[in-house]
């Protein structure tokens, strides 16, 4: 599948784990968690995968040399910590040069996602249209919030921190993952800003903006709260791998 390149974003420095130790690289069930996210993209039948770092990551340079993936694993630096939106521009370059069509973009965060839902994001892809990957949380806490139209439709994401009273109840949430074509993507990326609370270039800004350049927003609901469960803390780490030896895999 050389027509869809995925598109790790690890570029975040993790300060929750304190720990020198990329957050990416940090285990699960003996595996580092930027392990189990290849693993996915390649049973998934991506070839290629462009991995974000930012430049002190030598730690995460050097296992993407030493590792036996089937995968071709490439290497991008974001060089200031400026948000989702600036890490996937960094990578746009790089993602030029492999030939594919469309990107399956993921937090470097989510050890659990698993191949089959990967799947169902690039299913029925076209050129016109984006994918994204949501899931209802009995508590949406600091997630973006997926607004809908009267329609149903998804229009666009709120991040925690610029939410309305009546967005904040919304509990349908962001996981971070999204399909997309690689030209809408080097049109779209430009024109973030950074208006909002936290002063970053939000990638979940392309949803609304797809939205009004008639892209079609098509979401993906995931149906197991665990397999999207980020890491940020040590606490975290734990409840991913104890989801993981639940289920045995």
């Amino acid at each position: 599948m050389r027509d869809v390149a995925g598109l790790i974003l690890a570029g975040g420095r993790g300060t929750r784990m304190h720990s020198e130790q990329s957050k990416v690289l940090h285990r699960v069930a003996d595996r580092a968690i930027l392990d189990w996210l290849l693993d996915a993209c390649q049973l998934a039948g991506m070839e290629q995968v462009v991995v974000v770092i930012n430049p002190a990551a030598e730690d995460i340079r050097q296992h993407i040399m030493r590792d036996n993936h089937a995968l071709d694993v490439h290497i991008a630096v974001q060089n200031e910590p400026r948000g989702t939106g600036d890490a996937v521009r960094a990578a746009l370059d790089k993602l030029g040069t492999l030939g594919a069509r469309y990107v399956m973009i993921l937090l470097g965060d989510l050890p659990n996602i698993q191949a089959a839902t990967l799947k169902k994001m690039m299913a029925k892809r076209d050129l016109q249209s984006m994918r994204c990957l949501t899931v209802v949380r009995d508590d949406p806490s600091a997630y973006g919030r997926i607004i809908r139209n009267e329609e149903n439709k998804v229009v666009r994401i709120v991040e925690f921190k610029d939410c309305t009273p009546e967005e904040a109840l919304i509990h349908e949430v962001n996981v971070g993952l999204y399909c997309v074509p690689l030209e809408y993507l080097n049109r779209v990326i430009p024109r973030l800003t950074n208006n909002n609370a936290a002063g970053e270039y939000y990638l979940t800004d392309i949803v609304e903006l797809a939205a009004q350049d008639g892209i079609n927003v098509n979401p993906i609901v995931a149906t197991d709260q665990g397999e999207v469960m980020g890491v940020n803390t040590r606490d975290e780490l734990e409840l991913v791998e104890a989801w993981r030896r639940k289920r045995n895999i």
